[in-house]
C-alpha cells in the first residue's frame, strides 16, 4: 500500500479526507505519517504553519516527485479565488517571468518573456537530433529556413519566430489536448510529449480511483467538460534548474461538488524548453476544522536524464529544484494567506 500511495499520494489524501469520519486534522497527520512518511516533528512543523517538504522515490529513471504540506490560518474560497490570478499566484523566487494566456492565445500575452543569449544560440545551432532546445521538427526547419543569422536583426527575428511557435504550441492543445502535445526531436530519438504524460498518469492510479472525473478532465481536455471546474493558461521563465526554463501550463481548478471543503488544483505541463518531458502538478485545498486550511502539494515530472561525468551531480540539482519548486509555492501561498 505505501508504494502504490507513494505513487500518487494526493488522491489518496482525498479519499481520507472525503470519507473518514474523524475531524480532518486527525486524518490529516494519519496520510502524513502513514503514506508520505513524515516524523512526528515534521507534522508537527505543517500543523504550525512551517512547509515540511521530501523527495518521493521513483522506479523509473526519468522520473521525479516531490511532495509538500503546510496548514494555513484563512479562507480556503478566497485562496482559490486568488489561484485564478497567475500573476500573483504562480509568482515565486524562483519564477523569474510569468503571464497569463488569452483564449485563442495572443502573441501580445507574451510581452513580458525575454528569451536568454543562450536560446538564441541553441536555436542558431538546432538540428534534428542535436538541439539544446526543445522543439519539433517543423519549428526547427522555421528556424533554418527564416531566420538569416547574419543579419542585424536576426535576434529580434528570432525571438518573434520563437514566441509565435510558443503560441502555436498553446492553440494546438487548446484545440486538441493531450493529443496534439508536440513531438520533440532535439535528442536522437524523437520524443513524443503525449505519450511522456499519459505515462505520469499511469504512475497515479488513485487519480483515476478516487477522482476519475478530475483525471478524465485532465486526460481528455478539450473533449470531456467538468462540473465545478475553470480552465486557465500561462506561461512561466524560471531558474529551478542550471538553465532557465520557459514552460507553458494548463491549470484546471476543480471543487468537488460531492465532498465540500475539497478542492484539487491541477497544473498540466503542455511545453518546456529544456529538461522536462511532461509534468503534472495536484494541489489539494482541504478546510481544516476550527479554520484554515491544509494545502497538500505533489509535484510529478518526467525529465531528460542526464548524461555524461557531471550525470549525477545535474540530476541532484534538478531533484533539489523540484522539491525546492514545491516548497516555494507553499511560502509563496502562506505569504499570501498572511498579507490578507
Amino acid at each position: 500500500m505505501r508504494r502504490s500511495a507513494l505513487a500518487a499520494p494526493l488522491p489518496l489524501m482525498l479519499a481520507m479526507l472525503a470519507s473518514s469520519a474523524a475531524p480532518a486534522e486527525d486524518r490529516a497527520r494519519v496520510f502524513l505519517r502513514n503514506v508520505v512518511g513524515f516524523t512526528e516533528a515534521q507534522i508537527g512543523a505543517v500543523e504550525a504553519g512551517q512547509v515540511v517538504t521530501k523527495q518521493l522515490p521513483s522506479t523509473d529513471k526519468p522520473e521525479i516527485a516531490a511532495f509538500g504540506a503546510v496548514r494555513l490560518r484563512g479562507d480556503p474560497a478566497a485562496f482559490l479565488r486568488q489561484a485564478r490570478d497567475v500573476g500573483t499566484a504562480r509568482r515565486s523566487a524562483s519564477i523569474l517571468e510569468v503571464g497569463r494566456f488569452s483564449r485563442p492565445p495572443r502573441v501580445e500575452d507574451l510581452a513580458g518573456l525575454t528569451l536568454d543569449g543562450g536560446d538564441f544560440d541553441a536555436a542558431r545551432d538546432c538540428k534534428p537530433g542535436d538541439c539544446r532546445i526543445k522543439l519539433a521538427r517543423s519549428a526547427m526547419e522555421r528556424i533554418r529556413r527564416e531566420i538569416a543569422w547574419k543579419a542585424a536583426d536576426a535576434r529580434s527575428r528570432a525571438g518573434g519566430l520563437m514566441k509565435n511557435m510558443l503560441i502555436e504550441y498553446t492553440a494546438a492543445y487548446m484545440q486538441g489536448g493531450t493529443a496534439a502535445m508536440a513531438t520533440y526531436v532535439d535528442k536522437d530519438r524523437p520524443l513524443e510529449a503525449p505519450a511522456e504524460f499519459r505515462k505520469l498518469l499511469a504512475a497515479s492510479p488513485y487519480l483515476v480511483e478516487y477522482a476519475p472525473v478530475l483525471h478524465q478532465h485532465v486526460e481528455a481536455f478539450p473533449k470531456a467538460s467538468l462540473a465545478g471546474a475553470e480552465d486557465l493558461f500561462y506561461w512561466t521563465k524560471d531558474k529551478f534548474a542550471p538553465k532557465p526554463t520557459i514552460s507553458v501550463y494548463h491549470v484546471t481548478i476543480w471543487s468537488d461538488p460531492e465532498n465540500a471543503g475539497v478542492a484539487v488544483i491541477a497544473t498540466k505541463q503542455i511545453y518546456a524548453s529544456h529538461y522536462f518531458q511532461a509534468g503534472l502538478d495536484l494541489l489539494a485545498v482541504v478546510s481544516a476544522p476550527g479554520g484554515g486550511f491544509y494545502l497538500m502539494d505533489l509535484y510529478r515530472a518526467r525529465i531528460d536524464p542526464p548524461t555524461g561525468m557531471l550525470s549525477g551531480v545535474i540530476l541532484g540539482k534538478i531533484r533539489g529544484g523540484i522539491e525546492q519548486g514545491v516548497a516555494e509555492g507553499l511560502k509563496a501561498a502562506r505569504a499570501r494567506e498572511a498579507a490578507r
